[in-house]
């Protein structure tokens, strides 16, 4: 009885190994990395493009903004007047002597 146990062990292992849902691992994590990889160089695809995009938008515009100055016409405005000279300073020739106001004012009021 152990012997036909242990024959119908083995066999059910040996049809186990061989059997229709054996499934490769090695193949199946080759393929999710595959899947990965492609998904890690689409993002970085993306990514790269993006950046590009955004620089030469902004390479773009600073190409329009110089174009719109320099066709800007400034031909029919004048000139910017020169700024005048700096006038001399005058000196005021006083002839009367210095008198305080106050003290004056105060006496006269005390003559009256």
């Amino acid at each position: 009885m152990r012997q036909l146990l242990s024959v119908l062990f083995f066999l059910v292992l040996f049809a186990g190994c061989e059997s229709a849902t054996h499934v490769d691992i090695d193949a199946v994590i080759a393929e999710k990395v595959e899947e990965r990889l492609t998904e890690f160089e689409a993002i970085i695809n993306r990514r790269c493009l993006d950046r590009a995009l955004e620089e030469a938008g902004l390479l773009a515009d600073s190409i329009i903004i110089e174009q719109a100055r320099r066709k800007k016409d400034t031909l029919d405005r004048p000139l910017k007047p020169l700024r005048p000279d700096q006038p001399e300073l005058l000196q005021l020739k006083d002839s009367l002597e210095l008198a305080p106001l106050f003290d004056t004012v105060i006496k006269k009021r005390i003559n009256q």
